[in-house]
């Protein structure tokens, strides 16, 4: 017991010896990261500005395992808590980047040491359906990955009365860092289950997965389950139900940080509302199941965007099969349709692609060359 008071006083002053070495170098350059789930979001970013900027980019982190190593980065840990709270309200630096929403409408504060509050997008959907009304209210400029963001942001800007921030035509950068991680199978073999999670669920996730899973089991296929970030912070009772339920050979509970294994295993992807379903369609090519079960809106202001088709709808639309309750035990032959039906949408998702999302295969090239010199 005391050896365990000992070392959590030792992990404090650490954590507060950390963020006074921040403080004093103010440096120009500061990623803050929940937890390694996020770190292949940011990866392109840090590593660009890292060579450009060697040794002045501090990558901090609230999860200890998270760092990088490979990178001319200094690494920080701050925890979470009270400790992480300080750091918000104390840090000193230029640039922060997160991909953190409602920045100051949370535990998470801004502060007048800080110049450039700056926002990436860690999914390719709208901003308006499944973030809060708030969620991107206080930043000082937004990363935006298409048309789509710019016309969704200026309009809650015009019905919040808000100051315009800078909003920079990126790209989606983390559709890069995947082209250039992922190898594509021809003899994938897994189907991926990818639920997302949704606060007005009681356990913020869908419980028909369950029979869902139990049904494409029984039809001879392997299973890859693969929650949410959020599911394994909150939902965990029903996770591990789920373990104790699927112990057999053709079944993986993946919680890997890096999501690349699952989408090259899988000839097929079958989801609700997760984001994964955009990058899994448009970058391997491969056709996305959508459970239509329930909505996931946690803008209570959406209505007022509803002139604005929303990419996740988009994307489902013109690529998606969907299917509901009364569906579930017509999922194998559901499965092996959409196979077959999906083959030879190379070109269409391709001008898809092209259309929607800036600089796709050159964001980088685009932040290095128009954004990075005036930060």
């Amino acid at each position: 017991m005391f050896k365990k008071i000992f070392l959590n006083i030792k992990n404090f002053f650490l954590i507060i010896n950390n963020i006074n070495k921040i403080n004093k170098a103010k440096p120009k350059f500061i990623f803050y990261s929940e937890n390694k789930s996020y770190l292949k979001y940011a990866y392109l970013l840090v590593e660009t500005i890292s060579k450009k900027y060697p040794g002045e980019v501090y990558y901090v982190s609230s999860d200890i395992k998270d760092r990088i190593e490979e990178l001319n980065v200094k690494n920080i840990f701050i925890g979470n808590g009270i400790l992480m709270q300080y750091f918000f309200l104390s840090v000193k630096g230029k640039n922060m980047f997160l991909t953190l929403t409602d920045l100051d409408n949370s535990v998470v504060k801004k502060n007048k040491y800080i110049k450039s509050y700056i926002y990436f997008f860690h999914a390719a959907v709208s901003s308006t359906k499944i973030y809060t009304q708030t969620a991107f209210d206080n930043y000082d400029q937004i990363l935006c990955n298409g048309d789509y963001h710019v016309k969704e942001i200026r309009k809650r800007e015009e019905l919040a009365s808000l100051d315009e921030k800078k909003l920079i035509k990126s790209g989606y950068f983390y559709f890069d860092y995947l082209n250039k991680k992922i190898n594509k199978k021809d003899n994938n073999d897994e189907i991926l289950i990818a639920p997302s999670w949704n606060k007005s669920k009681k356990d913020f996730i869908n419980e028909n997965f369950e029979k869902i899973i139990d049904k494409i089991i029984e039809a001879g296929f392997k299973v890859r389950f693969r929650p949410h970030p959020e599911n394994l912070k909150r939902s965990m009772n029903i996770l591990n139900h789920f373990k104790k339920r699927f112990k057999e050979d053709n079944f993986i509970f993946d919680d890997e940080p890096e999501n690349t294994t699952a989408m090259e295993n899988a000839k097929c992807l079958i989801t609700d509302t997760s984001g994964i379903a955009i990058e899994y369609t448009l970058l391997m090519k491969n056709p996305v199941l959508y459970f239509e079960d329930f909505d996931k809106i946690h803008n209570d202001q959406f209505e007022m965007f509803k002139d604005l088709e929303t990419m996740d709808e988009k994307v489902k639309s013109e690529f998606g099969y969907k299917f509901d309750v009364n569906q579930i035990d017509d999922l194998k032959k559901i499965i092996n349709y959409a196979i077959l039906d999906f083959k030879d949408k190379d070109l269409d998702i391709n001008e898809f692609i092209n259309k929607n999302f800036y600089n796709y295969k050159n964001t980088i090239d685009y932040f290095n060359k128009e954004t990075l010199n005036g930060l």
